[in-house]
């Protein structure tokens, strides 16, 4: 029974994912709410998740929105943000349209929908950095790069992804790994302490809601 003053009940928050298809996304959310990384792609549609964490002593309710990153989904996506915290950006190491898409497509879509909305940007499965390094070491340094990375396009450094981030203004710059479970629990840690510290319009002040007294 909660007590006047006092609230047992989480605070809750809504988190959107964001990004181009295939960009690993919905890995990402798999990795941190169920803790398997699925094998196959499917593309998905939506997907809600509902996560509890304590971040700094407090408990949080995320709600998780996994979007479809692909154009025909466009009119369907911009229903996931109302009401919305943060939204974490997401693209991935392999894919520089990833990275364009998010200044030249994604920043734009979130000031149609969602303007002022706390912004984090997510480098993912960057664990393909560690294959890019052994190929290289194993290259000759006189060789072209190109031929270096066996025809594959370069993949973005934390710089070129930490630049994205200052343009966009986002509040964090977060990378990780899906596959190999690295950072995953950070970055989602980071968005929602951005996500603690906002109130989108029209929501419910949770503090004054908490200061009712319950009779039970």
């Amino acid at each position: 029974m909660p007590l006047c003053g006092s609230s047992v009940k989480p605070l809750q928050r809504k988190i959107v994912i964001l990004g181009d298809g295939a960009c690993g996304k919905t890995s990402l959310l798999n990795v941190f709410t169920r803790g398997y990384f699925p094998q196959v792609y499917e593309p998905t549609v939506f997907e809600n998740y509902v996560h509890d964490i304590f971040i700094d002593g407090k408990a949080v309710q995320l709600s998780l929105w996994d979007t479809a990153g692909q154009e025909e989904f466009d009119r369907l996506r911009s229903l996931s943000y109302n009401d919305t915290h943060t939204i974490m950006l997401c693209f991935s190491v392999d894919s520089r349209d990833s990275l364009e898409n998010v200044q030249t497509k994604w920043v734009r879509e979130i000031a149609d929908h969602c303007e002022g909305v706390k912004l984090v940007l997510v480098a993912l499965k960057c664990d393909l950095r560690n294959n890019e390094d052994v190929n290289n070491d194993s290259s000759s340094p006189l060789q072209p790069l190109s031929k270096q990375l066996n025809g594959r396009k370069r993949l973005i450094s934390y710089e070129e992804g930490l630049d994205v981030a200052k343009r966009v203004g986002a509040l964090r710059y977060l990378e990780c790994s899906a596959k190999k479970n690295r950072g995953v629990n950070e970055a989602f840690t980071e968005a929602a302490r951005c996500a603690l510290t906002a109130r989108p319009k029209g929501a419910a002040n949770e503090e004054e809601k908490s200061s009712k007294c319950t009779v039970m």
